[in-house]
């Protein structure tokens, strides 16, 4: 059985943090999107065939020719015209029968096994808030309508954008005219086997982590460190002195550690960080490699990417730091919704609510954040921007969105 894995978009709502690399290869907890989909379907699959286009070749490099014992191959979508396009785009690769994913959403332990009973399935999940997802109806074991972003409620069953398919939902994609938004979607062909009573449904296990905007991310790192059993204190990791920690705490070799750091709460740390004395680091933080962070500073719930460099007596709560990432002394953010309840974030000139309770701010990769700087609920400062000194960060600072973009 193969696996397909459609990996080509721009991600441009997530925005500055997939500016200079595929949304795909964004880490969370600790590994890339894409590898976490891979083992997910290892022991499934003996092959996977991954379409690339936006910066594919970084893909190519990071992944190579296998996988964990999956073997990998590469297409190219040159123009992304839509997911049914990039299947297209695969077509040639393909064997027959094969499990389609979308490479830059998360699934994990999901019941692939029971969407390979089918000839053409979808695997769907039961949602909240229905009105964010393209949707499913159902009768029984049937599909009986695909409904994308129903402004009414219709289903509770959210496309999570895998499919099982075999060479008859391909042949349906040859015909399918552009949607609204002017590309040719999977969700056509899906739908035409759904009033043909050709498709049927598989109900996730809750594993589909839908990656749709930069909070995501951190949500997404959140619930897999929840999930994940961490080993005890790693003894690689170089001690200086005193350090408090609890049992769930994983920091990877060659990593050191200050005197009186605080490590609580299911805090995962990379290779080759320097944590000087005094830091606070809890609730479930990722730490990437090759980060620096100064004395008295204190962090919760963030994800943190590599080569990131953190100032003295900073509070960072649910933030998103990219990759390179500077932050000088004393930057705070703030994570609490104003009395509304309610925190909005800027995508491509739309106000969007984020759906979660807290969110601090999202910082791009080389972004330098000046000393005593107040980002405020929300905000996002654009891939290489910089701050001044004490500058209140409201919303966006910098080009997040690239001319063109």
């Amino acid at each position: 059985m193969q696996a397909v894995f459609l990996a080509a978009g721009r991600s441009t709502r997530t925005y500055p943090l997939t500016v200079r690399t595929p949304k795909a290869l964004y880490e969370v907890a600790g590994h890339s999107i894409i590898e976490l989909n891979l083992r997910a379907v290892e022991g499934l699959v003996d092959e996977a065939v991954i379409v690339v286009g936006f910066m594919g070749e970084k893909i190519i490099r990071r992944l190579g020719s296998s996988y964990r014992g999956i073997r990998l191959r590469y297409v190219e979508q040159k123009e992304q015209k839509g997911t049914a396009h990039a299947l297209l785009c695969a077509a040639d690769k393909m064997a027959g029968e094969a499990l389609v994913l979308m490479g830059d959403d998360l699934y994990r332990d999901e019941n692939f096994e029971e969407l390979f009973e089918h000839p053409n399935a979808v695997l769907a999940q039961r949602v909240t808030d229905p009105g964010r997802f393209g949707v499913f109806t159902v009768e029984g074991d049937r599909v009986t309508g695909v409904h994308e972003k129903p402004a009414k409620f219709v289903s509770d069953l959210a496309n999570t954008g895998c499919f099982k398919v075999n060479a008859d939902f391909l042949r349906l994609l040859n015909d399918l005219e552009p949607s609204e938004r002017g590309e040719i979607e999977m969700t056509g062909a899906a739908a035409r086997l759904a009033a043909e009573g050709d498709l049927r449904w598989v109900e996730s296990n809750g594993g589909w982590y839908a990656i749709g905007y930069p909070w995501h991310l951190l949500e997404a790192s959140t619930r897999l460190i929840q999930d994940r059993p961490l080993q005890r204190f790693n003894v690689k990791a170089r001690l200086l002195g005193d350090v408090h920690r609890c049992v769930t705490v994983n920091i990877l070799e060659d990593s050191w550690i200050g005197r009186g750091c605080i490590l609580t709460d299911r805090v995962m740390i990379s290779r080759n960080c320097y944590i000087h004395p005094g830091v606070q680091i809890m609730n479930r933080t990722a730490v990437g490699p090759n980060t620096q962070i100064a004395g008295g500073t204190q962090i919760g719930n963030c994800l943190i990417g590599a080569n990131v460099q953190i100032g003295r007596r900073c509070l960072l709560t649910k933030c998103v730091i990219g990759d390179g990432a500077t932050l000088g002394d004393a930057v705070t953010a703030f994570c609490d919704p104003p009395p509304d309840g309610k925190i909005y974030s800027n995508v491509k000139g739309e106000r969007v609510e984020v759906d979660l309770a807290k969110f601090g701010a999202v910082i791009g990769p080389d972004a330098y954040v000046a000393p005593m700087t107040v980002l405020m609920p929300g905000a996002k400062i654009a891939a290489g921007a910089r701050t001044e000194v004490g500058e209140v960060v409201h919303g966006d600072k910098g080009d997040i969105w690239p001319e063109g973009e």
